[in-house]
């Protein structure tokens, strides 16, 4: 049977047609096979639009490929018949049997043993016809002992041809379950992909959130650094005046003493003799005076007369007792927060707590990034030096941040 390669939008309207005819996928493409080597689509519907399993259109396709007649294929459509069965009748087809003797035998409903006892009766029969026709085969021995070893040698093709078909089935019926595990490999292989489209959405998110906190913590450690450079030129402000302070009150003391001594070496208005020592005393008050440090300028600043037993008077110096308030302790925490009097509770949370300015610096920090009150009431009372101070808020800061 002579074929023309088809166009391709023929092949994909009779496609389209058995597909809308409920056609299974695996019998699409066999018959997608078909059509583009160019076999009629009224022949490759007789298998595609059956509804038959695969291996039954198989054998039907591989019988249609070897150039069998369309009434043999109409025959074999319509006969019910099972693979082996088909194959069976094609073969006696090709041996000669009519198709009309081989339709008899098909609607005979037999089995497949059956069925090819009953086509080898045929054949033979028709081959003893044939051979009545050609002579009297009695007077012809060696024409018959031609025709036996044909007939064997028939035979030995029909084995043959069997154990092929039998390859072919077994060779089909593997490339079937390889097409099954493909299919699988394929969809599991989409499916990972969805995965990993996911996983790097994902992975993104969290390296976008990671960057943004290590900006934020920047920006956090840059503040920090001009927190503790502002500190220390507050810190170095203080010391200055602190020394100019000193000078001052040990400039004023030795006045004081110096005032003190003249007046201790001039008879007294009552006309007592002068006071024994005074000029010692004084002396010592002084040179304590010069050695004392600024924050005991509250200390030793005045001299005292006393009287004797004798009734003569001494002048003795005497250390003045004044009570520090914390109102410079309050002014400075003011300043290191850049907070006002209203916030008194803040101010009284410090008053008393013996912070040093590098502390207090750590507690201001914390109050300008946001800790609560009672966060910063609890830095203030941890006990921390000022670098644990730093690190509780950079602690408590991350965690606020990961929330």
């Amino acid at each position: 049977m002579g074929t023309r390669k088809p166009e391709n939008a023929q092949v994909a309207a009779a496609v389209r047609d058995f597909t809308q005819k409920g056609c299974r996928d695996d019998v699409l493409r066999l018959a997608r096979e078909d059509l583009g080597l160019g076999y009629p689509k009224e022949l490759v519907a007789l298998y595609a639009e059956s509804g038959w399993p695969i291996d039954r259109c198989k054998k039907f396709s591989s019988i249609m490929r070897a150039e069998s007649d369309g009434e043999l294929l109409r025959m074999l459509a319509d006969g019910g018949l099972n693979p082996y069965q088909m194959q069976m009748l094609a073969n006696y087809y090709g041996k000669g049997v009519p198709v009309a003797q081989l339709r008899d035998v098909g609607a005979k409903n037999l089995t497949a043993y059956d069925m090819e006892q009953a086509l080898k009766t045929v054949y033979q029969a028709n081959r003893q016809a044939e051979t009545e026709k050609a002579g009297d085969k009695t007077e012809d021995s060696g024409l018959q002992e031609k025709i036996a070893s044909l007939a064997e040698e028939l035979r030995q093709s029909e084995k043959e041809l069997e154990k092929q078909q039998e390859t072919a089935n077994r060779r089909a019926a593997e490339n079937a379950e390889l097409r099954t595990k493909a299919d699988g490999l394929e969809k599991r292989v989409k499916e990972l992909e969805q995965e990993k489209a996911g996983y790097d959405s994902e992975k993104r998110s969290i390296l976008e959130e990671r960057d943004r906190f290590y900006r934020q913590n920047q920006t956090l450690m840059e503040e920090k650094g001009r927190l503790i450079a502002d500190l220390e030129e507050v810190q170095k402000e203080k010391d200055e005046m602190g020394q100019r302070l000193k000078e001052m009150e040990n400039n004023a003391l030795a006045e004081k003493v110096k005032s003190g001594t003249q007046t201790a070496g001039q008879p007294s208005d009552t006309g007592q003799p002068p006071i024994s020592g005074g000029a010692g005393i004084t002396a010592n008050r002084q040179g304590a005076a010069l050695n004392n440090n600024a924050g005991d300028s509250a200390g030793n600043d005045y001299l005292a007369a006393i009287r004797g037993r004798k009734g003569e008077r001494h002048l003795v110096p005497v250390e003045r007792s004044v009570r520090r308030k914390p109102d410079g302790l309050k002014a400075f925490a003011e300043k290191m927060l850049g907070r006002g009097r209203q916030d008194s509770g803040l101010i009284k949370q410090l008053t008393g707590k013996g912070l040093n300015p590098a502390q207090m610096e750590q507690v201001r920090m914390a109050v300008q990034a946001g800790l609560t009150g009672q966060e910063v009431n609890d830095l203030i009372d941890s006990g921390f030096s000022a670098d644990e101070m730093a690190q509780a808020v950079e602690i408590v800061l991350a965690e606020k941040a990961y929330r």
